[in-house]
């Protein structure tokens, strides 16, 4: 390194310092701002915390094997599983549709070998003593898979990206229900 090059280092150094004091000063003062989604005290919409509230979503059977899937990881994403007979005040209600779109096809014998699976999820939450949508999405996730010339390893690869397309869209639409009911 030459001498010039370290004069430069050592005359940026004020300005770094600088820069870095007011990036963290201004952090320090926005931090009163945020409020994370899932703590006791963030209030929602219809009363309660957050994660009491999403405790309270009625989930019944969703037709397809998407939806069963769909169904179960949403009452676990939601409650956790751990609190069955708690009086539900909010009703999940959700449409799936599904769809192959193939990506690559072996041109010598004229099959796919690979596909991906696209779930759309249309959905709502309402409550159940007024019938007042409180929120409410259309989701879609894609989970590829490949296509084997063995017909029941094809069959069991489907079947892992129904599963995978599920769990995704549970989670995408706890985030979002809880989002929503943020009350303020």
């Amino acid at each position: 390194m030459s001498s010039s090059e370290a004069a430069n280092r050592d005359a940026s150094q004020p300005n770094r310092r600088a820069m870095l004091a007011v990036v963290l000063g201004a952090a320090a003062l926005a931090g009163g701002c945020f409020q994370p989604l899932y703590a006791e005290n963030t209030r929602s919409i219809v009363g309660g915390s957050i994660k009491d509230t999403l405790k309270e979503v009625d989930v019944p059977e969703i037709k397809g094997l998407i939806g069963h899937y769909l169904r179960n990881e949403l009452v676990f994403e939601l409650d956790g599983g751990g609190e069955p007979d708690r009086t539900k005040r909010l009703k999940f209600n959700s449409t799936i549709a599904e769809s192959i779109e193939v990506v690559t096809v072996d041109y010598a014998n004229g099959r796919a070998d690979s596909a991906i699976l696209v779930a759309t999820a249309t959905w709502t939450v309402t409550e159940m003593a007024s019938g007042k949508v409180v929120s409410k999405g259309s989701n879609i996730v894609r989970a590829p898979y490949e296509r084997s010339s063995q017909r029941f390893a094809t069959v069991r690869a489907a079947r892992d990206a129904q599963i995978r397309a599920a769990k995704n869209l549970a989670t995408l639409i706890r985030g979002q229900i809880a989002a929503d009911l943020v009350a303020g």
